[in-house]
């Protein structure tokens, strides 16, 4: 078994050169770029141009409909509100802008099936970047997959033409660097091979600091289905080629044409059949044009919509993401469809948040106030519960006898930082109305 850095470089190289097609398949699903429908290998420019119109993103907006249902809210360190911890955790979160960092993994997760949190140091704070798995891989322990006993981070500097790759162990990190080009000036057209040692091993306190964020059954949200996208992108290039037919009509003359006037003159007759507007088609007599029918694209819409709603079902996605009309789906239906996106939701935070929370402790950590409390992860509801549903739930919950915090923390979503602006806020304004009444009282006292 590998044991140094320069050991597993090689291993996990191999492993990142091996996953890149598929990752890059799911991407191309996501960004809107999913392979052409009926694509040839002779195809003419034209018709690529053509059938890039009839692609839908589907697979894109099943994820960000998905992710919109994800946002984390905030951090808590034990029961303490002030203590060092909290105050460390909250401007990390701060700092790094972790709203948008936890996003972009997240984002990574539902996309390609898995994301990545790296934690560092750099000038003497903590830094969490979301990481791609183009340029990330670990190596998970057997007996605890959520941990990593290695790590492996490759990228490529254009403008000093260099890779770089950075090997971690437990407490071991290795930078290694390469020329960016082969012998013939070509890019190095993978990650594995090639490397030399571009530092000594450095040492560190704890584990290996990336965090892997990684979907139900590691597949992307809709790798499952993309079967049925290919189906619903051939449906839409079918409609547009009929579409584009009935644009430019077939036509064709019922009877012989003469080749010559009265006066023994050649006819052109591609000039006489002009089809500038305005233009009058003088014909002999006996001669007819044939034009060809209309075809009904209908059905074709309807096909189209059918094949939203599979996807729609399998995903567990409400159809008025694909189609935003009221009328394609009952209420019954527009509601079991927003459920199961809800309970969806529920799974994968559940899957994202302890690596998130781990990044957030090593992170604390860091700054050298950790207290052993327990770093928890907060969360807006995913069921997107309007302002007035929450004034409703809350006056329920503090007939109930929950408390002032809890409400605002659970059923109003705040963060922890906007509890606390909004406590000081409440101090300020019972002060400001204490005043008032002093001042009043004293008036009417004189």
């Amino acid at each position: 078994m590998a044991t140094t850095p320069a050991e597993w470089l090689p291993i996990l190289a191999k492993r990142l050169d091996a996953r890149q097609k598929r990752i890059a398949t799911n991407r191309s699903y996501a960004n809107g770029n999913a392979p052409l429908p009926e694509m040839g290998k002779n195809t003419k420019a034209t018709w690529k141009a053509f059938q890039k119109k009839a692609r839908t993103n589907v697979g894109g907006l099943t994820c960000e409909s998905l992710g919109g249902r994800m946002v984390p809210n905030g951090v808590r360190v034990g029961t303490s509100t002030t203590s060092p911890a909290v105050l460390a955790a909250r401007r990390v979160w701060r700092d790094n802008r972790l709203d948008v960092v936890f996003a972009d993994a997240i984002s990574n997760m539902l996309t390609t099936s898995v994301g990545y949190l790296i934690t560092g140091v750099r000038d003497g704070q903590p830094i969490i970047t979301s990481e791609k798995p183009e340029q990330v891989i670990t190596a998970p322990d057997p007996t605890q997959p959520w941990r990593a006993r290695a790590a492996l981070k490759a990228w490529r500097d254009p403008d000093v033409g260099l890779d770089y790759a950075l090997v971690w162990l437990p407490g071991q990190r290795q930078l290694f660097s390469r020329k960016s080009t082969n012998d013939n000036g070509t890019p190095q057209p993978q990650v594995d091979g090639g490397w030399d040692e571009g530092a000594p091993i450095e040492t560190f306190t704890g584990g290996v600091p990336v965090f892997v964020l990684e979907n139900k059954d590691a597949v992307a949200e809709f790798e499952p289905h993309i079967d049925v996208i290919d189906r619903l992108n051939l449906g839409k290039l079918q409609r547009l080629v009929t579409t584009a037919m009935q644009a430019f009509k077939q036509r064709a003359i019922k009877g012989g044409l003469p080749t010559e006037d009265e006066d023994g003159n050649t006819i052109d007759w591609a000039k006489v059949f002009d089809p500038a507007p305005g233009a009058l088609w003088d014909l002999p007599e006996g001669i007819d044009v044939w034009e060809s029918a209309a075809t009904d694209i209908r059905p074709l819409l309807e096909g189209e919509k059918a094949d939203a709603r599979d996807f729609a079902g399998v995903t567990r996605t409400p159809i008025s993401v694909f189609i935003p009309s009221g009328e394609n789906q009952s209420a019954e239906g527009a509601a079991n469809a927003k459920e199961g996106e809800i309970q969806k939701a529920k799974d994968r935070i559940a899957r994202a948040t302890a690596p998130m929370e781990g990044s957030l402790l090593e992170a604390v950590r860091a700054l050298g106030v950790d207290e052993g409390e327990t770093i928890e992860l907060l969360w807006l509801p995913p069921e997107h519960v309007s302002f007035t549903e929450k004034t409703l739930a809350a006056k329920q919950a503090k007939d109930a006898g929950m408390s002032a915090r809890w409400i605002k923390q659970n059923i109003m979503g705040m963060s922890p930082d906007e509890i606390a602006q909004d406590e000081a806020d409440a101090a300020t304004d019972q002060l400001l109305s204490a005043t008032l009444i002093g001042a009043a009282g004293g008036t009417g006292n004189a």
